[in-house]
C-alpha cells in the first residue's frame, strides 16, 4: 500500500514538472515570437527617430581625437515609444572638413542589452550618413542620391551594403541650438554583410583588381562608370571593401561612399587630376581591359535589370521630379552607350586600364 502511494505520488510530481516545463517552453516561444525585432535593413519604409545630445559639442568635435559622446535614440513602435541610450562620434574624411559640411556623418555605438528586442538589435556600430547641410535642401537630394546609388547596387549583387533610410530629429540636450529635422540613411556593417552573403572580411592591401573575381570586380567597375563615379581604387582600398569566402579563395569587392558621383552632384567633387577628365559627370571606366564577349555578358544583366533601376528612382517619394528627370537622363545615356558596338570599343576596350608587367 505504501509502495503504491509512493508510486502515486512520484507519478504525480514527475506528469506536473513535466507539464510545466512544456508550459515554460510553450511560454519561451511565445515570448520569443512577441519580441523578435525585424532586421533593421529588411525593410524600405521610412524609419523616423530622434536623437537626442550635447549636440552642439558632437557636431563640433571633428578633430583627430575626437571622442564618443552619450546620447539617447528614440522610435515609435505602434503606440509605445522604443528608447536606448547610445553613443554618438564624429567620422569621415573630406565630409569631417567643417569647412564642407556643418553637419557631419556619424558613427553610432549600441549597447547590447539596451538594444535588444530593437531594430538595431544584433548591431554594435552603425554609420550614419547625414545631411551636410542644415539650411541647403540641395543637400538632402544628394543624400537621397547616394542612398539610391546604394540601392541601386543592391539590385546588381547581394554582395552590397544594404542601407535604411531615416528620418531623424537631432535635439540638444543643452538648449544651445535649435532642434533639426533631416533625411540621414544608415549603412549595414561590414562584418554583417560578409556574414549574410556566407562570406569573411578580407583587410588585404595593395591587391590588384586581377587579384580579385573578375566578372565581379569588372561589374563594379561598369556600375561606377554607370552613376559616374571615379572616386574608387582597390589596392588603396579606398571606398572598397573586401570579402572572400575562405581565407584563399578570391576576394570579392564591394564599394561604398557614393558623394563625388556625378549622379550626387556634390558640389566640393572635382576629379583626381590623375584622371583624364574634366567634370565628375565626365564618365570614365576605371576597370581593366576585357573581351568584348566577357564585357557582354555583364552588359546582358545590366539590360535585364534596366526596369528595376528606373522603377527605383520613380518610385522614390523623397527625390524631386527635376532630380529624377536629370538620373534618368544620365542612365539613359549610359544603356546608349552599352548598346553601341563601337562605342562599346571606345569607352570600355580601347580606353581600358592596361596590366604593364615589370620585365
Amino acid at each position: 500500500m505504501i509502495k503504491t502511494f509512493r508510486h502515486h505520488t512520484f507519478l504525480t510530481v514527475f506528469l506536473f514538472l513535466l507539464g510545466c516545463s512544456r508550459l515554460l517552453a510553450s511560454s519561451q516561444e511565445v515570448i520569443d515570437s512577441v519580441y523578435h525585432a525585424p532586421d533593421l535593413f529588411a525593410s524600405d519604409s521610412l524609419l523616423e527617430l530622434s536623437i537626442n545630445t550635447d549636440l552642439k559639442a558632437l557636431i563640433k568635435d571633428v578633430g583627430n581625437k575626437n571622442k564618443y559622446h552619450k546620447g539617447r535614440l528614440s522610435y515609435l513602435l505602434g503606440d509605445s515609444i522604443v528608447s536606448m541610450i547610445v553613443e554618438l562620434k564624429t567620422r569621415g574624411n573630406f565630409r569631417k572638413n567643417r569647412s564642407i559640411c556643418a553637419f557631419p556623418p556619424l558613427n553610432i555605438k549600441f549597447n547590447k542589452a539596451g538594444s535588444n528586442y530593437s531594430l538595431f538589435h544584433d548591431n554594435n556600430k552603425l554609420k550614419l550618413v547625414t545631411h551636410c547641410q542644415n539650411r541647403n535642401e540641395r543637400f538632402e537630394q544628394m543624400l537621397m542620391q547616394e542612398y539610391l546609388i546604394y540601392k541601386a547596387y543592391n539590385i546588381f549583387t547581394p554582395e552590397s551594403f544594404r542601407v535604411r533610410l531615416a528620418k531623424i530629429s537631432y535635439k540638444d540636450s543643452e538648449d544651445k541650438m535649435k532642434p533639426i529635422t533631416k533625411f540621414a540613411f544608415f549603412i549595414e556593417d561590414f562584418k554583417q554583410m560578409a556574414k549574410r552573403n556566407g562570406k569573411i572580411t578580407r583587410y588585404d592591401t595593395k591587391v590588384h583588381q586581377d587579384r580579385t573575381n573578375i566578372g565581379k570586380v569588372t561589374k563594379l567597375a561598369i556600375f561606377q562608370y554607370m552613376v559616374g563615379n571615379t572616386d574608387w581604387g582597390v589596392p588603396t582600398l579606398h571606398n572598397i571593401k573586401l570579402i572572400s569566402k575562405t581565407p584563399t579563395s578570391r576576394l570579392i569587392t564591394v564599394p561604398y561612399d557614393f558623394d563625388w558621383a556625378s549622379l550626387v552632384n556634390a558640389p566640393y567633387a572635382i576629379p583626381n587630376a590623375k584622371l583624364d577628365i574634366q567634370s565628375i559627370h565626365d564618365r570614365l571606366y576605371r576597370g581593366y581591359q576585357r573581351t568584348a564577349e566577357e564585357l557582354e555578358y555583364i552588359f546582358r544583366e545590366f539590360r535585364i535589370k534596366k526596369e528595376l533601376l528606373y522603377d527605383l528612382y520613380t518610385s522614390c517619394p523623397y527625390l524631386d521630379d527635376k532630380e529624377k528627370e536629370r538620373a534618368l537622363n544620365y542612365f539613359d545615356e549610359f544603356y546608349e552607350i552599352i548598346d553601341n558596338p563601337k562605342s562599346i570599343k571606345s569607352e570600355f576596350i580601347d580606353g581600358a586600364r592596361i596590366i604593364r608587367h615589370k620585365n
